[in-house]
């Protein structure tokens, strides 16, 4: 969707309320001002550890990343700026990667490649896409710490001291191939109680090891700290780290996640308080919508409709997490899972992120206000980890000038209009930075005096503010201003009054000049459909051998290394636009077929580790908003015929709860190593049979079309079944599956079919509501689930309720998970052409009503709900045929 920027003005004066008019109740929650107190003598300069802001994190795990490289390779230009924008700059929003490594299995969104398949293979880290970005991310920032840790891990490290060689090979194999020695290893497992005995271990393994390094290495290796324990919810081992000197002596930082307290006996304060020990929020939660269309909403939070940029799920409720989570636990850190969503819209934990990649093939990208939410913190202080030396000017949080009311853990609520602010200051008392979090309906003043500080001559503050935008203003025009050059008062005090739903951040540093700070987020434009060669009518074509293919060597005066090279070599590398659920399907060099698409997972060659998600191996390609096509690859079994050894190609994959398997795939064409095929129905068989004189050793040609509601099955260019549902999926994405055997597909292709429509020209989120026009009672809401459109819905609130939109096409369609109760009334161009027509149950990302057949041209439709509840999640519109 494209958001234009529009100009606007804004205030020079101080913060004056009120966006929101205040509700009932307001007068007594804004009645006090709050009084800060910064006093110079609070900061804990000789604290190198445990009170320094280390600033925020990247998680890249579970499949996340599995489109960042294709964006590297065919638009590396907006790859680039994206580093920039996360990693760049001297106050950098992003100080920390931190890889989760993969198993080739599903662990929640999906899989990440193992490094390493086998005990004996050699580790291989291209494959693998954080490794890359940490690499990259690295030469933006060479401060950049790098962490590791586990979830599940591969089939052959099945003991604790292959679990270390698995580490040690990889972070060696990272250090000769990009540069980089890891900074942190979590030696135990993602979201599991520690094991202390083992973290102890693994502490002496480092620190002893003397095998297997090349010259200079072994120094490095025995540097890196670490982590414990990621467990999520609030650590149980605060106390035997307080009680154990030698589990202190080799823990560098306490973690965990999604939860902003300290336990019952104050341990994680006391960790970074009297141990000067690093405590991390280690995987916290981002934006739970785009917070472009967030003030759309009407949704009352508490009472007032419409949060702006704050309420639940938003970023506003993301910087309350920081606030909470210092005051209550002094987490100096904030990792977020995913920082940068990287994967088809529909996978699991889909919009949870501050970054939106979705669309390699055309370069969009989504920079949610997240962002500059982030930045009211990390651009107002010196961020990092402190030298060896303590002279880096590391910036100290302060205790006694950081509060927070809100409610909650996660997620922490701040609705109630009271106090929340954290406070940062320069070791050396030459500056400060008060960030107040104001996510509720009311104004609040706050009254900051400082003391002790060196601030020159004209000690003025300014101040800084990110808001929703006012009426007839760009969604962005309120992003990151100055709203006030503060002079204190007779008392001493710099009088601030804060808006509803803001942040604010007052400052005694002149940002001015810092371009990082001052140089708006992108705004995102046009977003292409993936149609790769329209003349020819092909939507998508891949022979997997990009030989002659080039990607550009960041940092590197313009240098270009091989496609395939990049991204882990002949043996297995990630090809174009794939996203794998479960499983792990590369582009590979073969003896006999050439370059083919292998599914790497074996049970006999590298057996098979644990999931989160566990079902066979699965892949998808393509674009959510393709309707009607037909798909074809061709397929080779490497194993001998065994019930659990297929192929499949599937049609309209949209993602949801069952996306990890090709049950959650709507349509699919499987064919089995035996000889048997199935028509499928989102894993229900819809028909089966055997195919006659079967070669299990033979290339063999799979290809499903779907047409309107029609869906056909061809192997080896003869029809196996044609059938039309009742209740039709109608878009969405090709997906290729197998059993846990070597798998090969080649000569994906993936077609239009002539006189039908290839795909929607326009798909519109349900709050665009610039273009779209509603009337009646609606309710609209954001922060929703993860299988919805930017978690967003538009709900009716009864008859009456009508949405309209113009647009130049042939028909729209509507939607969303409905129960089909709904009926409606259907007016085209003003007239009413049909009267309480039914929809149809549907769920995420699918169609429960259609407005077809138009003539090509410009036209206004409006639905009219007349019975029921009509949910719509997005709007889809639907082109000419070609």
């Amino acid at each position: 969707m494209r958001r234009r920027r529009l100009s606007a003005v804004v205030s020079a004066g101080l913060l004056v309320c009120t966006m929101i008019a205040p509700a009932p109740g307001a007068a007594a929650a804004t009645a006090e001002a709050v009084d800060v107190v910064v006093n110079a003598a609070d900061i804990a300069a000789d604290n190198v550890n445990g009170l320094t802001f280390k600033g925020f994190g990247v998680l890249t795990a579970n499949s996340t990343s599995a489109l960042l490289l294709d964006y590297k390779a065919q638009h590396p230009a907006a790859y680039a700026r994206l580093l920039r924008i996360l990693f760049g700059g001297e106050h950098p929003i992003m100080t920390h990667v931190k890889i989760e490594m993969g198993n080739d299995r599903n662990n929640s969104t999906g899989p990440d490649p193992a490094t390493k398949r086998t005990a004996s293979e050699p580790a291989n880290v291209a494959r693998a896409p954080g490794f890359q970005l940490a690499a990259d991310a690295r030469r933006i920032n060479p401060d950049l710490k790098v962490s590791i840790l586990r979830w599940n891990s591969p089939a052959w490290a099945d003991t604790n001291d292959k679990i270390y060689q698995w580490y040690k090979e990889t972070i060696l194999a990272a250090y000769r191939r990009y540069g980089f020695m890891v900074d942190y290893v979590n030696p135990g497992v993602n979201e599991a109680a520690a094991d202390l005995a083992w973290t102890k271990r693994y502490a002496e393994m480092v620190r002893t090891d003397t095998t297997g390094f090349r010259p200079g290495e072994a120094d490095l290796y025995r540097r890196i700290k670490l982590v414990i324990s990621d467990e999520a919810g609030i650590g149980s081992f605060g106390p035997a780290m307080v009680g154990d000197a030698d589990l202190r002596d080799v823990v560098t930082a306490a973690g965990y996640h999604y939860n902003t307290d300290d336990d019952s006996g104050g341990n994680f304060t006391r960790l970074a308080d009297e141990f000067d020990k690093e405590v991390w929020n280690s995987e916290a939660q981002a934006t739970f919508s785009n917070s472009a269309l967030r003030p759309n909403n009407n949704t009352p939070d508490p009472t007032v409709p419409g949060t702006g940029l704050g309420g639940s799920g938003s970023s506003l409720e993301m910087a309350n997490t920081v606030v909470k989570g210092f005051v209550k636990s002094r987490r100096s850190h904030f990792v977020y899972q995913p920082a940068i969503g990287s994967f088809y819209q529909g996978g699991q934990y889909s919009f949870k992120e501050l970054v939106s990649a979705r669309d390699p093939w055309s370069g969009w990208m989504h920079y949610d206000a997240g962002l500059a939410v982030l930045q009211h913190f990390s651009s107002f202080a010196t961020t990092g980890w402190e030298n060896e030396t303590g002279t880096a000017g590391i910036w100290r949080l302060v205790p006694q000038a950081s509060a927070s009311t809100a409610t909650g853990t996660n997620p922490v609520v701040g609705r109630n209009g009271l106090p929340d602010y954290l406070t940062m200051a320069a070791p050396d008392a030459t500056g400060f930075s008060t960030v107040v979090v104001n996510d509720s309906e009311y104004a609040r003043t706050y009254r900051i005096t400082s003391a002790g500080f060196r601030l020159g001559a004209d000690p003025r503050l300014t101040a800084w503010e990110t808001r929703a935008a006012d009426p007839g203003q760009a969604f962005d025009a309120n992003y990151k201003k100055r709203v006030g050059s503060l002079r204190a008062g007779a008392d001493g005090a710099y009088t601030v009054e804060v808006k509803p739903f803001s942040i604010v951040t007052v400052t005694s540093l002149d940002v001015t000049r810092d371009r990082q700070w001052t140089t708006p987020l992108p705004v995102e434009g046009d977003r292409p459909v993936l149609d790769a060669d329209p003349a020819h009518g092909v939507l998508w074509a891949d022979g997997f051998d990009y030989r002659g293919k080039t990607v550009p060597v960041l940092g590197a005066g313009g240098a270009v290394t091989g496609f395939a090279a990049s991204r882990g070599g002949d043996t297995g590398a990630d090809p174009l636009y794939t996203w794998d659920r479960n499983g792990a399907f590369e582009a590979v060099r073969t003896s006999d077929d050439g370059h083919v698409l292998r599914q790497q997972v074996d049970r006999a060659a590298t057996g098979v580790g644990r999931a989160w998600n566990s079902a066979d191996p699965i892949t998808g390609v393509g674009d959510l908003r393709w309707t009607d096509y037909q798909a074809g690859a061709d397929v080779r079994f490497e194993r001998a015929p065994a019930a659990d050894n297929y192929a499949a190609i599937g049609a309209r994959s949209t993602g949801g709860g069952n996306s990890h398997s090709l049950n959650g795939t709507p349509y699919a064409l499987r064919l089995g190593s035996d000889g048997t095929w199935r028509v499928l129905r989102t894993g229900a068989t819809i028909a089966e049979g055997v195919l006659t004189d079967f070669d299990a050793t033979a290339k063999h040609r799979l290809m499903i079309r779907v047409a309107g509601a029609t869906v056909t099955g061809f192997v080896d260019g003869a029809p196996v079944h044609t059938w039309t549902d009742p209740a039709p999926y109608l878009s969405g994405r090709v997906d290729l599956a197998s059993g846990f055997h070597h798998t090969r597909f080649d000569n994906l292709r993936i077609e239009r079919i002539p006189g039908l429509r290839p795909y929607y020209q326009r798909y519109l989120d349900n709050l665009e509501t610039g273009r779209l026009t509603y009337g009646g009672g609606w309710r609209h809401t954001n922060g929703r689930g993860m299988y919805e459109y930017d978690r967003t819905a538009s709900i009716s609130q009864g008859p009456g309720a009508t949405i309209t939109h113009t647009f130049t096409g042939t028909g729209l369609d509507v939607l969303g998970a409905n129960d089909g109760t709904a009926r409606l009334d259907v007016r085209v161009d003003g007239t009413l052409v049909a009267s309480n027509q039914p929809t149809r149950a549907a769920t995420n990302f699918q169609q429960t009503f259609e407005v077809s057949n138009l003539p090509p041209g410009r036209h206004t439709v409006t639905l009219e709900v007349v019975a029921g509840t009509l949910l719509i999640d997005a709007i889809g519109v639907r082109g000419a045929p070609h």
